[in-house]
């Protein structure tokens, strides 16, 4: 007898990360599923496409998560604590993007490529022993923040050619991290910047169009601290053991989509670039030969890899290298969260109990 098709429902349908993921699922083994498509008021009867079938969106209602198998969160925080509860009592497994149920009791962070890395790693990295793991019990997870999932991937694969000492990271954000709004608050910036006009800042609270900015004012809704708070937590509560220490520092940049970040890497010895990069390289990851493929965050949009390009302090044999990194913040956040369902979807009963 076949097994019954999936049913699932993503809350948060309009937001610029909703649609990404809606287009990951549709692209991934979940692509046969029945989708339910939702999101707040202002976004009810928007045309949308899941698994290239047109549909929808539709107001979130008490009976909405009935028959479904996993809901995604992807929208407000508020959205998600207020709903999370309806999901769980009608059987759904969580998978939440939001980051709202990060204290929920029983709901872990996690990130299902880092622990794949195991299996390649060899005796030199292991799970840290309060690393929880999902069992048959496990309703809901927080999918990791993406940029503290590609640290821990890099971090356990460099671990593989020599203990990593030390790896300090500046984060360069883009505005598409804060949704529509905050899209639409950098382009009118710049046009009323150009015209000699007052700017609003409602979402970022101050200006972010041709500036680089490490905090904002108290009125905005853009915290940047959180994010490096968030980052640094999910990376402690992810990472392979023995993890680097980590310095990272997040900068607002003036640009709407795509990751760049700047990364220094120490070793305890000199290794060649050569066997790092080919340490580095691997699923997920695409290393750039040189400098004439320099990548952008402009040339990351819509790539399923994140790309890298590994520049050696000094000899071509050192304990210090430089990493450019650019992917899609939005993909990748996505693609992890895929991978968290995954994980779940294993996990779930099969059949009935005889």
């Amino acid at each position: 007898m076949a097994e019954k098709s999936l049913r699932i429902a993503l809350i948060g349908a309009a937001t610029l990360l909703g649609k990404a993921l809606n287009d990951e699922l549709s692209a991934s083994a979940f692509a046969s599923a029945d989708f339910r498509l939702m999101d707040d008021e202002d976004a009810l009867g928007k045309l949308a496409a899941a698994a290239d079938e047109a549909t929808f969106i539709q107001r979130i209602e008490a009976d909405s998560f009935d028959g479904c198998d996993f809901t995604f969160f992807a929208g407000h925080p508020e959205i998600t604590k207020k709903h999370w509860r309806q999901a769980v009592k009608a059987g759904s497994s969580i998978v939440d993007l939001s980051g709202a149920l990060e204290d929920a009791s029983g709901v872990m962070v996690r990130a299902p490529w880092i622990q794949e890395e195991r299996a390649t790693a060899g005796a030199t990295l292991s799970a840290p022993s309060d690393l929880a793991t999902p069992n048959l019990q496990t309703r809901a997870v927080v999918s990791a923040h993406p940029v503290a999932v590609l640290l821990a991937l890099l971090a356990a694969r460099s671990q593989r050619v020599a203990p990593l000492h030390m790896v300090w990271v500046t984060l360069l954000q883009p505005a598409s991290e804060y949704g529509h709004a905050a899209l639409e608050e950098l382009h009118q910036q710049t046009t009323n910047l150009l015209s000699f006009q007052p700017m609003p800042t409602e979402v970022f609270g101050g200006q972010t169009a041709f500036n680089l900015a490490i905090s904002f004012g108290a009125e905005g809704r853009v915290k940047l601290d959180t994010v490096s708070e968030a980052v640094r937590r999910h990376y402690e509560k992810i990472a392979l053991a023995p993890t680097a220490t980590l310095a990272l520092q997040v900068i607002q940049v003036p640009v709407f989509h795509g990751y760049a970040l700047s990364i220094a890497l120490e070793f305890d010895k000199p290794i060649a670039v050569g066997a790092l990069e080919q340490a580095l390289a691997g699923t997920h990851v695409r290393i750039v030969a040189n400098t004439s493929e320099f990548p952008g965050n402009v040339q990351a949009v819509e790539e399923e890899e994140v790309q890298i390009l590994v520049q050696p302090v000094g000899d071509q044999k050192t304990d210090r290298f430089w990493l450019w990194i650019v992917a899609d913040n939005l993909k990748f956040a996505a693609q992890n969260a895929v991978a968290c369902a995954a994980e779940l979807n294993r996990l779930r009963p099969r059949g009935k109990v005889q």
